[in-house]
């Protein structure tokens, strides 16, 4: 029996199928990586305590904005990567791989530094309470250590995708999530070591999770290439004609990020027992939104790819078959939602010592997130089109005012309804994102028809 090529063709065959085959291993993968990131929060939380689970909580905002600047950092570039594979220009996309990987290192080390120095400063400027501001502190610095190795993973598992192979990062995924598992028992359990120890573990982890994408890589791009493309390790024209797609997904990843750092600000004056719920809720909520997120970046690489075949009429077609993707996964997630929301809840906390306050704040953030999800899919995948056409200014705006909104609407309601305008924001502010695109995007086709589908 022949072996099925891991690389998926897109600019050929049905477009429902392509998106589904394509899209089922970057979901796997997202809910691997929020695994990835969720366990050193249940762990920490079920041996240590609601005081080490806020503290972890806390800290998850601020290596949020790191992550941001990984994440956005591949996105951006993997569209590009994907143009060049669409145009088989094999040159250009060997020039392009090795000249982000140099990149992204050199940005990692200085994030890296600014982490180390800045952790607790951030932390009294987020109004961190005393009595976990140590543990926090502690956490973040061993985290910023780790960026090096974040990136390398980050960036080389957007290049995978780009190339049309979703199932190598999902597979390095499983492998480091369960590494991370078992190191966070050895150390924070084994160990006593605490919130400190659940960092450790997420360092080394991504640390072998980074060398071994990086061998399988250089192995499949430049080692195993029969026909020898010529190509450069560091190009700055390739690197200036990147920048304009990285440095808009970087940007919007991050000021996402720092959105929620603002948004944390508001969670955290309600003391540490809410801020427990809270971030047990969120690690969930994680959970939940990560497959629409990969069906967003399933849907630009598909854009891209079509984009540089030459092929636009697909690209509508890709667009609706994500959503209807989108609209199955919801629906599944609201019934699991409401039916097991308690219990998620006590994989974090241990329900019969934590307050009242803790699983009141946890329960009402799941149940009313549970209805907005379908709102979240959508959204996802039209900003993900956006990014495969390179629209990338609309695609930037329609962020900054999601934000923009989510930081006036939790301010203005949450002394009126309570630390409840936090998570309500949410849903609020995808809706506005998703108004302001589809108007923006129909003025731009009226303009210029470059897509050919301004019909969408």
């Amino acid at each position: 029996m022949k072996n099925k090529p891991e690389n998926v063709i897109m600019t050929e065959g049905d477009p429902k199928k392509i998106i589904f085959r394509f899209a089922q291993p970057l979901i796997l993968a997202n809910l691997f990586q929020q695994l990835y990131n969720t366990m050193d929060t249940i762990i920490v939380g079920k041996i240590n305590g609601d005081e080490a689970l806020a503290a972890v909580g806390v800290s998850f905002a601020v290596t949020m904005v790191m992550i941001a600047v990984a994440t956005g950092t591949g996105i951006g570039t993997s569209v590009l990567i994907a143009k060049y594979c669409g145009a088989g220009n094999k040159s250009k996309v060997k020039t392009g791989i090795s000249t982000v990987l140099i990149f992204s290192l050199m940005v990692a080390a200085l994030i890296a530094v600014l982490g180390v120095v800045l952790s607790m400063p951030l932390l009294r400027l987020l109004k961190t309470p005393q009595n976990i501001i140590n543990d926090a502190a502690d956490y973040l610095r061993i985290y910023s250590l780790g960026m090096p190795f974040m990136f390398l993973y980050n960036v080389q598992a957007s290049v995978f995708s780009a190339l049309g192979n979703s199932k190598t990062p999902f597979h390095l995924l499983v492998m480091s999530s369960l590494l991370n598992i078992g190191l966070d028992l050895m150390f924070v359990g084994g160990f006593s070591m605490g919130v400190s120890g659940a960092a450790w573990a997420t360092f080394i982890a991504q640390g072998v999770s980074a060398v071994i994408s990086f061998l399988l890589l250089t192995d499949k791009v430049y080692i195993k290439d029969h026909e020898r493309a010529e190509f450069s390790f560091f190009s700055g024209a390739v690197l200036k004609e990147m920048s304009s797609y990285a440095a808009v997904s970087v940007i919007q990843q991050s000021v996402v990020s720092v959105g929620m750092l603002i948004v944390q600000s508001a969670v955290n004056p309600f003391g540490s027992d809410v801020l427990a719920g809270y971030t047990a809720a969120s690690k969930i909520d994680s959970f939940a939104i990560m497959p629409f997120i990969a069906c967003g970046n399933a849907v630009s690489t598909y854009t891209a790819q079509n984009l540089g075949a030459g092929k636009k009429e697909r690209i509508r077609e890709g667009y609706k078959a994500s959503v209807l993707l989108c609209a199955g996964i919801a629906v599944i997630e609201f019934a699991v939602i409401m039916l097991l929301r308690r219990r998620f809840l006590g994989f974090f906390m241990d329900l019969s010592s934590s307050s009242a306050s803790a699983i009141e704040t946890g329960m009402g953030y799941m149940t009313d997130l549970a209805f907005c999800y379908i709102i979240m899919g959508i959204n996802s995948s039209f900003n993900g089109m956006l990014r495969g056409l390179g629209c990338l200014k609309l695609f930037l705006s329609g962020s900054i005012i999601n934000l923009t909104f989510r930081i006036i609407f939790t301010y203005a309601l949450v002394s009126v309804i309570g630390v409840s305008a936090v998570w309500l924001s949410m849903p609020a502010g995808w809706v506005l994102s998703f108004i302001y695109g589809r108007v923006g995007y129909r003025i731009m086709c009226k303009k210029k028809d470059s897509a050919g589908i301004s019909d969408i």
